[in-house]
């Protein structure tokens, strides 16, 4: 049930019926602002489910949530950075830019990719002495199914918000 709340949260959130058609830069600037909302929304579905799937106790959630917090929220801030910069390389090789300013932006992407990476390492190394090992291998495998879930639900989102700022051909 909870899942479905957070599901129907997320598309009311994000509907493109919402929003009226804009050109690109407004519709730039919309995504910025409704950022916030999605990333609570995002973090509500973790913060629901985790310990419903993990099968912790109140007392070790609540041991865990101050970590489970600061791992999405640094993960989102990442992820922000790594689209940027996949943004920049796209305007760089559209341009024809130099080489020198394409391996700038590639760095930046390979940055983020270790930064989640790290940002990961990070969030288990502070919960996992929480957990049994029954309790750390369900996180992991909750973190792989809610990334599934999360990224379908946002393409969606996105592909369908996309359609409707865009006029279609005559």
């Amino acid at each position: 049930m909870k899942k479905v709340v957070t599901a129907f949260l997320l598309l009311i959130l994000l509907s493109p019926a919402a929003f009226p058609q804009q050109n690109q830069r407004e519709l730039r600037r919309r995504n910025a602002v409704t950022r916030r909302p999605i990333e609570d929304v995002v973090l509500g579905f973790y913060i629901s489910q985790f310990q419903q799937v993990a099968d912790v106790s109140d007392e070790v959630f609540a041991k865990v949530l101050p970590f489970l917090r600061q791992f999405i929220q640094e993960r989102f801030e990442i992820t922000n950075r790594r689209r940027h910069a996949l943004n920049q390389i796209q305007t760089l090789v559209q341009r024809k830019d130099s080489d020198e300013e394409i391996k700038r932006a590639i760095q930046e992407i390979d940055n983020a990719d270790s930064d989640l990476q790290a940002n990961q390492k990070k969030f288990l190394f502070n919960i996992d002495p929480f957990l049994s090992p029954r309790q750390q291998a369900r996180v992991r495998m909750f973190q792989v199914m809610s990334d599934q879930r999360i990224r379908q639900m946002l393409d969606r989102i996105q592909n369908s918000g996309n359609r409707q700022a865009i006029p279609p051909e005559r």
